[in-house]
């Protein structure tokens, strides 16, 4: 019986030693990761959040080399989706382009012009930002869909699908070694149909604080382009760069009324297409020039959204914009495709299509644009 006792215990204190073991194991294993798990371990291992919470501006100056040869680039900027990017080559011209939330630009800077500049160009330049992509992986990509681990760069990492800011499919990939963000695979946009930028981030050094990228290549179908940031400093921006030219903002606004047009068709919404109108409005079209009220144009636009139900007011080209460098004038070129259904003569419903171009002309009062005058065409009927 003795034997036997000794034997169960024995036995009990082997079992309960490989439960403390396995116990134990368990514990030493990370929780299975989500998305969230993920980004929070990137960004805490570049540094504490109060280190991260008192960056206000980056300033991120490159040496480059491509497969043409060197070249610099110049990174400025701010919290609120603010960048001033420049590059330049020693023998050519600079090219200079800013963003401040939705105003998009370009400067010459031998003359100071602006012009404005697509979402296109925007999301391309602001993919430069490595720094601070790599302080908040998530801040301009959406829809992130955690996938099978992967290798990049030789190194084991978790991924991240993820979407861009014009809707094209991103990639994330997260050293599973130390959780910094290494990797991205982004659209590149300046090739249809789409082709894929590699970008690697190879090495990384304290900068105060935190650990930030300090060396990137990004490949193309061009080659390798290598970025050695050799400055980069902490709150010295000075915020002013980011001030948006009064013509980049007048377009901008300009573009928001072409927007809201297409809106009032396509919802039958008389009133809101109305409500931009100058009070003297004048008409061009058929040979005529008309000067109808306020009244009068929203008793005319009702009548014709009433009968008319549209399923195409669409830009042909893009509206050409010219605003007055003060940004009190602008006038607007539109061609548009138009294809909606009415009822004939008969009241059967009938579709009808046409090709329009026209000039508006606008003034700004009192802190808003005003349509003035418009001048319509229509492209004759096929034969």
């Amino acid at each position: 019986m003795r034997q036997r006792n000794t034997f169960m215990l024995k036995r009990f204190l082997l079992v309960a030693g490989c439960w403390w073991l396995l116990t134990v194991a368990v514990k030493a294993q990370p929780a299975s990761s989500s998305v969230a798990d993920i980004v929070a371990r990137s960004v805490t291992a570049l540094g504490a959040s109060d280190a991260r919470a008192a960056i206000h501006s980056i300033t991120a100056l490159a040496d480059c080399l491509s497969p043409t040869g060197p070249y610099q680039t110049e990174i400025y900027s701010a919290r609120g989706d603010r960048l001033k990017f420049k590059q330049f080559r020693a023998q050519g011209k600079p090219f200079v382009a800013f963003v401040n939330g939705q105003h998009f630009w370009t400067r010459d800077e031998s003359t100071g012009h602006a012009n404005p500049a697509d979402k296109a160009l925007a999301m391309m330049i602001r993919s430069h930002e490595f720094q601070w992509i790599a302080l908040a992986p998530l801040a301009r990509f959406s829809h992130p869909v955690l996938q099978a681990d992967e290798e990049f760069d030789g190194a084991a990492c978790s991924k991240l699908r993820v979407t861009d800011e014009l809707g094209n499919p991103a990639t994330l990939f997260f050293r599973k070694q130390d959780s910094l963000l290494v990797g991205l695979l982004l659209a590149d946009t300046r090739q249809q149909p789409l082709a894929t930028v590699r970008v690697a981030f190879k090495e990384w050094t304290q900068v105060g604080k935190l650990k930030l990228p300090s060396k990137v290549v990004a490949t193309d179908t061009a080659g390798d382009f290598t970025l050695h940031f050799k400055t980069i400093h902490l709150n010295q921006v000075d915020e002013r760069i980011f001030e948006v030219p009064k013509k980049i903002s007048a377009m901008h606004e300009l573009l928001q009324l072409h927007e809201q047009q297409r809106t009032a068709h396509l919802r039958n919404n008389p009133e809101l297409l109305v409500s931009m109108f100058a009070d003297e409005f004048i008409n061009l079209s058929d040979g005529r020039i008309t000067r109808p009220s306020r009244a009068e144009s929203l008793q005319r636009f009702r009548a014709y959204f009433a009968r008319a139900t549209f399923q195409e007011w669409d830009d042909v080209v893009p509206p050409v914009i010219r605003v007055a460098e003060d940004g009190s004038l602008a006038y607007v070129i539109v061609q548009k495709r138009v294809r909606l259904t009415a009822p004939d003569e008969q009241g059967k419903p009938k579709e009808e299509a046409a090709v329009f171009a026209w000039l508006e002309t606008y003034e700004k009062r009192a802190g808003t644009w005003a349509l003035t005058a418009m001048a319509s065409t229509r492209a004759p009927a096929s034969p």
